[in-house]
């Protein structure tokens, strides 16, 4: 994938702790290339904190992502170039133009169970807090 490295997308979760923080251990969010997705840059929550690594992409339903966003190649050149806090704005408006698609692979209560709210208002989806 020609998306941003392990360090950046680790460091970007770890300037963001009020997205991350309320994540139970095992909540994962999943970044594939559209257009070759073989492998998936991953945030993934543990009990120590968030870490970020690579994995094989089986698809989908077997990645064990609760949120996976398919990036086409322009995306994932914007978000290799980023800096600082500028990745959650480029993921959401990724999401917006479409250059991101963002596939929620779990049901709402299960996301809302794993503390993902704060998270999916930063990439603007609304369908959470006062719609319950």
């Amino acid at each position: 994938m020609s998306g941003p490295d392990v360090a950046a997308w680790q460091a970007a979760a770890q300037r963001r702790p009020d997205l991350f923080g309320p994540l139970d251990a095992g909540a994962r969010v999943a970044l594939v290339a559209r257009g070759q997705p073989g492998t998936m840059l991953l945030w993934q929550v543990e009990e120590e904190g968030v870490t970020a690594c690579v994995e094989p992409f089986p698809g989908f339903a077997e990645s064990g992502a609760d949120i996976a966003l398919a990036a086409d190649d322009a995306a994932l050149a914007g978000l290799r170039a980023a800096r600082g806090d500028a990745v959650f704005g480029l993921l959401r408006s990724g999401i917006r133009s479409g250059d991101i698609v963002c596939y929620i692979l779990r049901r709402r209560c299960h996301l809302e169970e794993r503390g993902f709210e704060e998270l999916l208002t930063e990439l603007g989806f609304a369908f959470m807090g006062a719609c319950r």
